[in-house]
């Protein structure tokens, strides 16, 4: 049976939406080069928050596969990926926040 991980990723500065169709873009391409078994998949999706006035744009991850393990792992490379694309391209976001894993 298969299950499925969803987290959530804050950027409060993140204001144009190309910032993260970019970051998109670029996580999905190294997701291609992790060589992922087949049976996983990882879905990324563009989110829209607000809270208490302020707002900004964000990521939700979502991985699914049939073993808890091999999902909080995949999910972990994953969130790794983006916070070193945003550290290394000195691609400002601004302030980020992780939100918890869940898996379903």
């Amino acid at each position: 049976m298969s299950k499925i991980s969803c987290r959530e990723i804050h950027f409060v500065k993140a204001t144009q939406p190309r910032q993260i169709d970019f970051l998109i873009d670029m996580i999905k391409e190294a997701v291609k080069e992790m060589k992922l078994p087949s049976e996983y998949d990882v879905r990324i999706y563009k989110n829209v928050f607000s809270c208490c006035g302020v707002g900004g744009l964000g990521l939700i991850i979502e991985v699914v596969g049939s073993k808890e393990e091999k999902i909080r792992e995949i999910d972990t490379r994953v969130a790794s990926r983006i916070l070193e694309f945003c550290e290394k391209e000195g691609y400002e976001l601004g302030h980020h926040s992780f939100g918890q894993l869940e898996t379903l």
